[in-house]
């Protein structure tokens, strides 16, 4: 594969095991910033094509980075949850009904929902993992808790705590036979793990863009499919209007938005510091393609495996190489893990009960090793 390392300084990914937590600053998204300020302090203002020319640009490497072939059904926004608040104010639910999500999902999918079934006497109904050594998997169990009253199921791509992963195109079947949305949080996973939703085709697609998609802090994309045409946006903004190219007809008010999606991007989207950053990021992730991160980090995890299950600490049967939890021995002290993990220059996260390592393509061997030392100690000691 490309050694794609150069993309960024080597001195923040050695050891940098924590993709899943942020991404570290891309050469390229540096330069973008510098460049933006640059035109910034040498231009009083900005010409009209700036505020619509490079949001489309983002829109379109978005688009192709997630299999859609209409880059009007992506929307600009500044984070997962204003993408899910925009569904949940389209989604018809109506009482005795219920929306079905995974336990222990990211809370920004799960709040969301919980208030909606508040507010409309409807259930929250939240799956639990299967117990270890079950014959069920987790989605199976999703699969088990759709029923004819379920309005959507609400989850991600794989689960952000331990990388579990999820049988989407099932879901989607299942979803479809009921008439039920299928609703996506696809941050820990878009831009590290393949999705197409030409092909899958889910209700909405959300994303948070600093992690997995290398952007900066503050700006996230949307997918919003056909049941979301003609929907209410969370704002009412001058930019999503139809016709708003045209300064001088601004005060011409109209009811019309611009096509498809346009109506849900966030005001003030054309942020002339971030696309710049936004589109070079993108570029990259569409250079590298989510399908090499996976194959690049499984042949990271193929270098300690079977050490890591001598350990205690074995790889899951079926994960992403880009988001894995250790699930650590109960007698394992976490807090003095995690201090010889900082010592030792690894960065990781811990969440829930796992040990959760994100490398991505600047990631070596000799990172894992490190990893893998800092654990061998701590079996012993």
């Amino acid at each position: 594969m490309t050694d794609y390392r150069d993309l960024w300084p080597t001195a923040v990914t050695s050891g940098y095991l924590n993709g899943a937590s942020r991404a570290p600053q891309l050469r390229a998204v540096a330069a973008a910033a510098r460049g933006a300020v640059a035109w910034r302090e040498t231009n009083a203002g900005m010409p009209i094509d700036q505020f619509f020319t490079p949001p489309e640009a983002v829109k379109r490497a978005f688009a192709r980075t997630i299999g859609c072939t209409e880059a009007d059904r992506t929307a600009l926004i500044p984070s997962a949850s204003y993408g899910l608040a925009t569904v949940a104010k389209n989604l018809p639910l109506e009482a005795g009904q219920n929306i079905v999500v995974a336990a222990e999902q990211f809370p920004s999918n799960y709040y969301v929902w919980q208030e909606l079934c508040g507010e409309r006497r409807a259930e929250l109904r939240v799956v639990a993992r299967p117990e270890a050594g079950s014959a069920d998997s987790w989605s199976d169990r999703l699969l088990d808790a759709i029923d004819g009253q379920t309005a959507a199921v609400a989850l991600a791509q794989l689960h952000w705590a331990d990388g579990s992963l999820y049988d989407l195109p099932a879901l989607r079947a299942r979803t479809n036979d009921v008439g039920a949305w299928l609703i996506l949080d696809g941050t820990q996973s878009v831009g590290a793990y393949p999705i197409d939703v030409a092909t899958l085709r889910p209700d909405a697609l959300v994303a948070a863009g600093y992690k997995w998609l290398l952007g900066p802090y503050g700006c996230a994309y949307a997918y919003y499919g056909e049941r979301m045409d003609g929907g209410r946006p969370l704002e009412e903004n001058w930019i999503n209007r139809a016709g708003s190219e045209d300064f001088a007809q601004l005060v011409n008010y109209r009811a019309d938005y611009r096509p498809l999606a346009g109506r849900y991007s966030v005001g003030e989207h054309s942020n002339f510091m971030m696309m710049p950053m936004q589109l070079a990021a993108l570029r990259t992730v569409n250079e590298i393609t989510p399908a090499r991160v996976q194959a690049h980090t499984r042949d990271l995890w193929a270098t300690v495996a079977n050490e890591l299950s001598e350990l205690g600490t074995p790889l899951p049967d079926r994960y992403a190489g880009h988001l894995v939890g250790l699930q650590l021995p109960e007698h394992w002290s976490s807090k003095a893990l995690n201090t010889a993990l900082t010592e030792r220059g690894v960065a990781v996260s811990f969440r829930g009960n796992a040990l959760r390592v994100s490398p991505n393509v600047y990631n070596t061997a000799e990172d894992m090793a490190a990893l893998l030392e800092v654990l061998r100690r701590a079996a012993v000691g």
